[in-house]
């Protein structure tokens, strides 16, 4: 057995290539690698997934802000923040992302700078394209809570959001 071993790792002069225990080597490496990297790539392009939620979520939220502090005493309609928070008709924002709640308001009183809401959650954006279909992104605004504003995510395409 072990002669037979040696005989299959050493070459005679003259042969080139590489031995069957070489190639196996090898091969198991690589198989380790990609064991233990798949799982990592797709976990972190799930990341970068609902990170873009988010980030369209924390646009849409500044712009509703801006209204509604421009226009103080007033309610300020999420979809009239669609526009300044990237989510325009034909950007490639709003190709990729749904904004739910577009006729809920927001109203910050003038002397106190208070918000008043007029639902919960204020808002919601949801992935439109296949790859993010599952993702689900709401603010939620409570004044007593703190901070008051939060943003509650689902992933997993589940019905039960949690905060991101």
């Amino acid at each position: 057995m072990l002669i037979a071993l040696k005989k299959a790792t050493t070459r005679k002069a003259g042969q080139q290539g590489f031995t069957l225990i070489e190639l196996l080597i090898v091969v198991l490496i690589v198989g380790i690698l990609a064991a233990i990297g798949i799982p990592l790539y797709i976990g972190y392009i799930n990341d970068a997934k609902s990170a873009e939620g988010k980030t369209v979520a924390g646009a849409l939220w500044t712009a509703l802000q801006s209204n509604a502090l421009a226009n103080c005493g007033s309610p300020a309609l999420v979809s009239g923040a669609q526009p300044k928070a990237g989510l325009g008709a034909g950007s490639e924002t709003s190709k990729r992302w749904d904004v739910g709640g577009g006729g809920n308001t927001l109203t910050v009183t003038c002397g106190t700078g208070a918000y008043t809401v007029s639902a919960s959650p204020l808002f919601t954006i949801s992935g439109k394209t296949p790859d993010i279909s599952a993702i689900q992104v709401n603010l939620v605004y409570t004044a007593s809570a703190n901070p008051p504003s939060k943003l509650t995510c689902i992933l997993d395409g589940s019905t039960t959001a949690a905060d991101c």
